[in-house]
């Protein structure tokens, strides 16, 4: 888990919000199970069968989460991890005094 702060755990769940953003950080993090894991833009977009706008703008939300490099006009990027989980947990009830 990235962190047990609600405010941090809150600001994930933001990046996170979008369908495309999540489609895109699990097909990263394939990526990196199966090997280095660096993947372009446009390989990306075809997976995902999105456009490479779309994808664009999914990368620059998840840009904490990635690594980035660029190499012959290139950009590639990558998870920072091979596996993704969001836990969500209730605060223990307090009693009223």
């Amino acid at each position: 888990m990235l962190t047990k702060e609600p405010d941090e755990l809150a600001r994930t769940v933001r990046m996170l919000a979008a369908s495309v953003n999540v489609r895109i950080l699990r097909e990263l993090v394939r990526a990196r199970r199966r090997g280095d894991g660096w993947m372009y833009l446009s390989q990306i977009a075809a997976a995902l069968d999105e456009a490479p706008g779309t994808v664009a703008n999914g990368l620059g939300k998840l840009a904490p989460l990635l690594e980035e490099k660029r190499e012959k006009g290139l950009r590639y990027v990558r998870a920072n991890f091979t596996d993704v989980r969001l836990e969500l947990e209730k605060p223990e009830r307090t009693t009223r005094a």
